[in-house]
């Protein structure tokens, strides 16, 4: 009788024990998932006026097409598709600054290869765009900012023989389609700064063709932009 009461009341036992050890494996188990996702739930750093921004980008055209991108995985696939895009690196830029319209900010390119010899040219209107457009933004965040440009249409009327001139074919050239050239003359306007060292490029597109000329503009039509960090 001793032996099988003993007995009984080991087996009575067993139960709680497991669940014990359970409970405290669960707790153990919580605890460690709560430490791995903590970091997930720390408030990340926002972008404010003042401070140094390092971004990643691609411009687009007015249509929505890349034409300019830090992203080296949307080149490979616009090349795929015949698409022409410059491969510019990452900036670092102030959060919330102005600068004037008509500036140009000379980007260097990392493909095609161009041994810094040009740039790829960003507009005051688009820079401060960016600018703005990063207050408020958490580190990893990706947004889409639009392009104004004011009462600047930013473009122009060429001849054939001007066409010519700037290795513009114009028999061939299309509405619509993009073309990579310096920088011209608009409205006035000299859209390109003198005391800049390295020429720019800008994509322009034909958006009106006559038998004897054409009117070409220089508008971009927005940025997507990653903010990678902040770094003052």
């Amino acid at each position: 009788m001793k032996q099988t009461e003993k007995k009984s009341s080991k087996d009575e036992n067993t139960p709680w024990m497991k669940w014990a050890y359970v409970g405290i494996a669960l707790i153990v188990a919580v605890a460690m998932v709560g430490t791995y996702l903590a970091p997930m739930f720390e408030k990340k750093p926002t972008a404010q006026v003042g401070n140094t921004a390092v971004i990643g980008y691609t411009i687009f055209s007015e249509d929505g097409r890349p034409l300019i991108t830090t992203d080296q995985n949307l080149l490979a696939s616009e090349y795929e598709k015949g698409n022409f895009v410059l491969l510019t690196y990452g900036l670092e830029m102030p959060v919330g600054a102005q600068v004037s319209g008509e500036n140009i900010a000379p980007i260097p390119i990392a493909y095609p290869e161009t041994n810094g010899t040009v740039g790829a040219g960003l507009l005051g209107f688009e820079t401060n765009a960016i600018s703005v457009g990063l207050v408020g933004m958490q580190a990893g965040e990706t947004r889409t900012i639009p392009f104004s440009y004011g009462e600047n249409d930013f473009e122009i009327d060429i001849s054939e023989e001007e066409a010519n001139e700037i290795g513009l074919n114009f028999t061939e050239a299309k509405v619509g389609e993009p073309f990579l050239r310096e920088f011209m003359i608009s409205s006035g306007i000299t859209l390109g700064n003198e005391t800049n060292q390295t020429p720019t490029l800008r994509f322009w597109k034909v958006t009106d063709k006559t038998d004897d000329s054409m009117t070409v503009t220089c508008r971009y039509g927005s940025a997507r932009v990653t903010l990678n960090g902040i770094t003052g």
